[in-house]
């Protein structure tokens, strides 16, 4: 076996490896319910920062207001980010329609804030409880969202709670984009679940105001677009390693619509690239960087494979490892979100996944990107 060969194949054992503990983590994460006598017991500040949302905006308001939950237990708080549409509008309105909840708008113009970042800051010292919830503008969830995580609470000391996110799709380049989220999903779960974090979304994030005034919040990267949820993750796992946890409940999922174009999937997965050379626990770059040259090396010998059939050969075998593990992976994830019938797109999605990963990796770390028309690094 040549020197190539050797390596090609310990990429491919070593990401297989590493998706199978991902998937028994995955596995061993207890379902949480609420049970039949449940009475609701703690008080949430809904932080949502919004840019643009017009389109949005209602349904996510909407869907919150709707929850089974006491109104005066929980309030929103919609933080404007100059925005040039009629978000404010929207939600203005839907503050007359249910003067019952408490729901606030933030403007930028008023409270000095630029930035999901900055924005978050705002609305955790204009937030009334002490638990916080974040999530985007763009999303959607079940009327019983709150009672799981409160429910969940109740049972458990928490600091930081990730809960499930999924991408609701309608066609063929939204589903490929659903099934690589999912995963992501579960990975994040896992990880949280084996103590040792990697990934969240900042789509359905819960954590105590205290605990992120204990570890400073987002003071030494509030200079990066990115990252407003896992670097919040890494700090308060770090503090409170024992107080961090993965909700995994249908009730507790949020969804949330893919990217609508390919230039919207390359910002975004730029904006998440693009962190990941700034990682204080270096083995999430070690993984991401092995995970990398892992699908370069398929594709550079499935081209080889052109003219040297040895290559090809070697290229398939690592096609082969990787569509088995990942399989193994996202079906249990899907099974999960009960959509294990999009488990058939895992052949399907393969070319493309090789490619992208190949180049976002570097564009991302190259070159800044726009998000919400903003030019960022």
């Amino acid at each position: 076996m040549s020197s190539w060969e050797y390596f090609c194949y310990t990429l491919a054992i070593a990401y297989a490896a590493l998706l199978l503990v991902y998937f028994f983590g995955w596995l061993f994460i207890p379902r949480s319910k609420v049970q039949k006598n449940y009475q609701a017991l703690n008080s949430f500040s809904i932080l949502i920062a919004a840019r643009n949302e017009e389109n949005q905006i209602e349904a996510c308001l909407q869907a919150i207001v709707a929850q089974n939950y006491p109104p005066s237990f929980f309030e929103i708080l919609v933080l404007n980010d100059h925005s040039s549409d009629k978000t404010a509008q929207k939600v203005e309105a839907l503050m007359q329609q249910y003067p019952k909840h408490c729901v606030r708008l933030l403007n930028a113009s008023e409270h000095g804030f630029s930035g999901k970042k900055n924005a978050i800051e705002c609305g955790l010292q204009q937030a009334q409880f002490a638990n916080i919830i974040l999530s985007d503008a763009d999303c959607t969830r079940g009327e019983n969202w709150l009672p799981a995580i409160d429910a969940f609470m109740q049972e458990r000391t928490c600091s930081f709670i990730y809960a499930p996110v999924f991408f609701s799709s309608s066609n063929l380049f939204e589903r490929f984009q659903s099934l690589e989220f999912a995963g992501l999903v579960g990975i994040g779960g896992a990880a949280i679940h084996l103590k040792n974090p990697n990934m969240c979304s900042a789509a359905n994030l819960i954590f105590k105001r205290e605990a992120f005034v204990a570890v400073n919040g987002y003071a030494d990267n509030v200079h990066l677009a990115s990252g407003d949820d896992e670097f919040l993750l890494h700090k308060i796992f770090k503090k409170y390693p024992k107080e961090v946890f993965f909700l995994k409940s249908r009730d507790a999922v949020v969804y949330t619509t893919p990217n609508a174009s390919v230039d919207q999937l390359a910002q975004q997965r730029r904006r998440w690239v693009s962190k990941s050379t700034k990682y204080e626990n270096r083995y999430i770059t070690a993984i991401l960087m092995g995970a990398y040259f892992f699908n370069l090396s398929i594709f550079v010998n499935l081209i080889l494979g052109f003219w040297w059939p040895g290559f090809a050969f070697l290229g398939v075998m690592q096609l082969l490892i990787k569509m088995l593990a990942e399989a193994s992976l996202i079906g249990s994830i899907l099974l999960f979100f009960n959509k294990l019938g999009m488990l058939l797109l895992v052949p399907l999605v393969q070319p493309f996944h090789i490619i992208y990963v190949i180049v976002i990796g570097v564009w991302a770390n190259i070159k800044t990107y726009t998000w919400k028309e903003r030019e960022l690094k």
